[in-house]
């Protein structure tokens, strides 16, 4: 097994849960800086979670402090958290030679266990990512946002067929897939949709993002996403979770309250379709 893959399970099993929160900094909700927040949810649920989902952009658009509050927020997951994986969900694209930059920055200088990375450019220019074969690297397939009907359902001619385009994506993904490093995003909000993924992609572990405050369906996307020997998916909530209390006093307690019930509702629901599961 790929050295990242057997980290990510043994993160999965280490707490029992298939959970990423999403650390997305937005500071007219976070009654304190940004940094202490963080480390408050981190303090709070790192026994509930096998991922940490920061969203690059968030701290970048606070200007070189916000980049500061993300070193330190990633020293403190080190610290507190080791077996935890840390998901930089940076979605860089580009063609190869900016991506090997890219590349760089995310997993030597950033030291992100995992990435988002975009494919529209093809596989070719995704090579300086995949080439760091102890990091995982997830191709954005189909995103929960309801514009992305706009090029992700198009169909597309390849091989004597017509998938739509994340189906074709997801079938490019398994190609590129040589390392066993590869993974995918596929949105909550389209349930059937990202039972086509898993049915093109066996084996492959899949971030599944949009489950709460975007309204996805915890359920259908667990029922639809699950693999056939191991869960290999990753349910990422961020906003439901960290902003479960506004205020100052009891904010990280509930994020572990709303941390813990999703990860016994994912559990209850890996069980009801027979899979053995911590």
């Amino acid at each position: 097994m790929n050295p990242f893959l057997q980290r990510l399970r043994n993160a999965c099993d280490a707490t029992g849960s298939l959970v990423s929160i999403g650390l997305d900094p937005d500071q007219e909700r976070m009654p304190i800086d940004v940094l202490d927040f963080n480390k408050e949810i981190i303090d709070a649920t790192r026994d509930l979670v096998c991922t940490y989902k920061p969203n690059v952009a968030f701290y970048e658009a606070l200007g070189m402090p916000g980049l500061e509050a993300l070193r330190k927020t990633i020293e403190h997951i080190r610290d507190v958290a080791p077996q935890v994986i840390i998901l930089g969900d940076a979605k860089r694209g580009d063609i190869a030679s900016t991506n090997a930059a890219y590349a760089k920055a995310l997993f030597d200088v950033w030291g992100f266990d995992a990435i988002t990375v975009n494919g529209f450019a093809g596989g070719e220019s995704l090579e300086p990512f995949f080439k760091y074969e102890e990091k995982g690297v997830f191709v954005w397939c189909r995103s929960s946002n309801p514009g992305s009907q706009e090029f992700q359902d198009l169909r597309v001619s390849a091989n004597g067929q017509q998938p739509l385009f994340y189906e074709w994506m997801a079938e490019r993904s398994m190609d590129w897939n040589t390392r066993g490093n590869v993974c995918l995003v596929v949105g909550a909000t389209y349930p059937d949709q990202l039972g086509e993924v898993r049915a093109r992609c066996p084996g492959m572990p899949m971030l599944i993002p949009a489950v709460g405050a975007q309204g996805g369906d915890l359920e259908s996307s667990v029922k639809y996403g699950i693999d056939s020997e191991y869960p290999n998916i990753i349910i990422n909530s961020s906003r439901s979770i960290i902003y479960a209390k506004p205020g100052r006093d009891d904010f990280a307690q509930a994020a572990r309250t709303a941390a813990q019930n999703l990860r016994d509702k994912i559990n209850r629901i890996v069980k009801e379709v027979g899979m053995e599961w911590p």
